[in-house]
C-alpha cells in the first residue's frame, strides 16, 4: 500500500469517527410554495449533507411550484406534469372518480374559491360532462382529451413535491428529518434518528386548535379538510373540495387524515374522502386497509388507526 493511499485512509477514517461523535444537529427552513407555507427540520451529524439537501429542496419545489397547476389543455406537455397527471388518473380510477383531475372547468366556475362566488344550478349542470377522467390519456409528451377539458393538478402536485422531497433526502444521506407542507407532513426516519414523531391532528372548526396526536415514523401524513379555502354564504360553507359528481362542495366530512408511504396517495384520497359521503368513506377506507381519520361536519371522530398511535383529546 502506498504512503499517499495510506494517509487518504487514516484521513477519512479520523473524518468519520469526528462526525460520529458530533451532536445530531438540526437543520431548519422556512418558505413559500404552492399557496402555503412550507417548512423543514432536518437532522444530522454532517451539516454540508444538511444544506446540500435544503438547497435541493427549496430548488425543487420552486421548479414544481412555477408549473402550470390549473387550466391545462390537451397537447404537449412537460416530463413533470406528466408523472403528476399518471399518478392523478391511477387514483381517480382507485377512487371511482371522488378524486377527478378533470374537475378543473368547475373549479373555474366557483372562481376555485378565491372569493364568495355562487353559480347557479344550470350553470354547473352545463359543466359537469367536462369532468370524466376516463377521457384522459398520454401518449408519450402529448395530453390527450376533448377540446372543452382542462385539468387541475392541485389535488397531486403538493403530494409529488413531497416524494421527491423524500428522494432528495435518501440521496444526501439524510436519515432523520420532517417536511410541512402547509399540515401536509413528510417524515423520514425517527426524529434525531431515536424519537418518535409525533404530529398534532388539526381541529377543522378551531384553526389553532388539535384534536389530538399521532405517533409515527417514516411515512407522509395528509389532511384534507373544508376549512382549507372557502367562503360562507347565509351561514352556509362552500368550500373548496367539491363532489365531481354534483358540482357543489361536499356536505358531510370535514376533514380527513391519512398515514400512507407515498405522498400523491396521500394528496389524492384525502381529496377523494372529503368528496365522499361517509358511508363511502368508511367503505372505502376498510377496502384499501387504510389508517384514516375522519371528522365529520357535526364534529364526530371516526377512528381507522391503531390506538398505539392515536391520541385523541376528550
Amino acid at each position: 500500500m502506498g504512503f499517499k493511499r495510506l494517509i487518504l485512509i487514516i484521513t477519512f477514517l479520523v473524518l468519520v469517527l469526528f462526525l460520529f461523535f458530533l451532536n445530531i444537529k438540526e437543520f431548519t427552513f422556512d418558505e413559500f410554495y404552492f399557496d402555503t407555507y412550507v417548512s423543514g427540520k432536518i437532522y444530522s451529524r454532517n451539516p454540508i449533507l444538511a444544506k446540500n439537501a435544503i438547497k435541493r429542496i427549496k430548488n425543487e419545489f420552486k421548479r414544481i411550484d412555477s408549473l402550470r397547476i390549473s387550466g391545462i389543455k390537451k397537447g404537449a406537455i412537460d416530463t413533470t406534469s406528466i408523472k403528476i397527471i399518471e399518478k392523478s388518473l391511477y387514483f381517480s380510477k382507485n377512487t371511482e372518480g371522488y378524486f377527478d383531475l378533470t374537475i378543473d372547468p368547475i373549479l373555474k366556475k366557483w372562481n376555485y374559491f378565491k372569493e364568495p362566488t355562487l353559480p347557479s344550478q344550470s350553470e354547473i349542470k352545463s359543466l359537469l360532462p367536462l369532468v370524466d377522467y376516463k377521457k384522459v390519456k398520454i401518449k408519450k409528451d402529448t395530453l390527450i382529451m376533448p377540446e372543452d377539458f382542462s385539468l387541475n393538478l392541485g389535488g397531486a402536485a403538493k403530494g409529488y413535491a413531497l416524494n421527491r422531497a423524500k428522494s432528495i433526502l435518501k440521496e444526501c444521506g439524510i436519515h432523520s428529518a420532517l417536511i410541512d407542507a402547509g399540515g401536509d407532513v413528510l417524515l423520514v426516519g425517527k426524529k434525531k434518528s431515536k424519537n418518535n414523531w409525533i404530529i398534532g391532528i388539526r381541529n377543522p372548526r378551531d384553526a389553532d386548535g388539535i384534536i389530538g396526536t399521532l405517533t409515527v415514523n417514516d411515512c407522509f401524513v395528509f389532511t384534507s379538510g373544508d376549512y382549507e379555502r372557502y367562503f360562507m354564504i347565509e351561514g352556509k360553507r362552500y368550500h373548496h373540495i367539491v363532489n365531481p359528481f354534483t358540482g357543489y362542495p361536499s356536505r358531510e366530512i370535514s376533514s380527513a387524515t391519512v398515514i400512507v408511504k407515498d405522498g400523491i396517495e396521500g394528496d389524492c384520497i384525502t381529496t377523494a374522502l372529503v368528496a365522499m359521503d361517509m358511508k363511502k368513506a368508511i367503505k372505502y377506507i376498510k377496502n384499501n386497509t387504510l389508517e384514516a381519520i375522519l371528522v365529520d361536519t357535526s364534529k364526530n371522530i371516526h377512528k381507522f388507526i391503531d390506538d398505539s398511535k392515536l391520541n385523541i383529546y376528550e
